[in-house]
């Protein structure tokens, strides 16, 4: 039996980035003078843009739309307005409003690297990274357009050229901290764990309060055998209270809380890691991950009922968990139960063909893979 780290996956990205753009402040207004209309635009776009910054998107969109009742081509009010489609996941209508900025004014890079953040999240990411490129040309020192164009090679499955391109944004602003924490993720998959803590632990020296960061930093010292300091790390995730909407806070601690109970599984502690794996239950009773390591527990103690019945629920949150599927043939197969023990080994194998010891399991079952 082995345990599934609770590493966070999950991709932070900072998206829809205020332009650097000052604007005039109004200061006569004369009507039907252009150079007077001129300034009032920029007062209403500085309004509009207040409103956009405390969330007030209704009242944002009022003011671009009435710049751009009189001045269609004012690039900014249709990015400005394109952004205020996208908080409201109006995808279409923000792409429309973006292209809009981009044909009039085509050296607006901002406008591009909406778009491109537009197709990442319709999942489209190879526009996304002509974007994203296309961003980068016209402002070649940006950190966060380097961040999203590495996030978007990830997402599509070209890890070395996403991992070289964390490393850029970084290179152009070491104080990203979501750089950081991508690559520390990157390393800690491909098990350059050592790597991986110096680029959690640089992400926390930007932002104490980084809690994903702080998580996977305690599965990186747990890995390594570090295991009162992956508990500091933990125990340090769950006193962080974030100003992240609730649902987003809540998955972190069950994550903590689960990755806490690991570290305390490893030590022999199976009293403690009851607790946080519990803990983390009831803070998101559809967490995946606590299920499993808690169904692992009670195997670990021969509870092979309640066991199973944790094993079913992981599987169920997440059915291509080939390990749950092992765990609960083995406990299946405690059981007395063979027909079941050995469907669940065959659909260990089916997710992971090279899964030596659902194999294992099932020749023992005198059955054939």
């Amino acid at each position: 039996m082995s345990i599934l780290k609770s590493l966070r996956p999950d991709l932070f990205r900072q998206t829809l980035t205020s332009a650097g753009i000052v604007f005039s402040t109004l200061l006569v207004l004369l009507a039907g003078n252009a150079v007077c209309w001129a300034q009032d635009a920029d007062a209403l776009f500085e309004q509009g843009l207040k409103a956009y910054m405390q969330r007030q998107f209704g009242e944002a969109a009022s003011y671009m739309q009435t710049i751009l009742s009189t001045s269609p081509d004012h690039a900014a009010a249709h990015n400005l307005l394109g952004k205020i489609y996208h908080r409201q996941n109006k995808l279409s209508l923000a792409v429309s409003e973006y292209v809009k900025a981009v044909s009039a004014d085509p050296r607006f890079a901002e406008a591009r690297f909406n778009l491109g953040v537009a197709a990442f999240d319709q999942g489209n990411f190879k526009d996304a990274e002509r974007y994203f490129e296309e961003a980068l040309k016209l402002d070649p020192k940006n950190s966060e357009y380097q961040y999203n164009l590495a996030l978007t090679f990830e997402k599509s499955s070209r890890k070395d050229k996403a991992l070289e391109g964390y490393q850029k944004a970084l290179r152009l602003n070491s104080q990203n901290e979501t750089a950081h924490y991508c690559l520390g993720r990157l390393y800690q998959q491909s098990g350059q764990t050592e790597k991986a803590v110096e680029e959690y632990q640089a992400a926390l020296a930007i932002n104490p309060k980084y809690v994903e960061a702080h998580n996977n930093l305690g599965v990186a010292l747990n890995s390594l055998g570090k295991y009162p300091e992956a508990v500091a790390q933990f125990e340090q995730s769950l006193k962080i209270d974030p100003d992240y909407p609730e649902a987003q806070r809540n998955l972190g601690y069950a994550q903590a809380h689960t990755s806490l109970g690991i570290t305390y599984f490893c030590q022999g502690d199976y009293t403690k890691a009851f607790e946080e794996y519990k803990k983390a239950l009831k803070i998101d009773p559809g967490y995946a991950d606590a299920h499993y390591n808690l169904g692992l527990l009670y195997q670990q103690q021969g509870q092979l009922q309640q066991a199973v019945g944790h094993y079913q629920a992981a599987i169920k949150l997440d059915p291509s968990n080939a390990r749950a599927h092992n765990n609960l043939g083995t406990a299946y197969g405690k059981l007395g139960k063979g027909d079941l023990a050995e469907a669940e080994y065959k659909q260990a194998l089916k997710l992971k063909p090279d899964y030596a010891e659902a194999r294992q399991n099932l020749q023992a079952l005198g059955c054939p893979p």
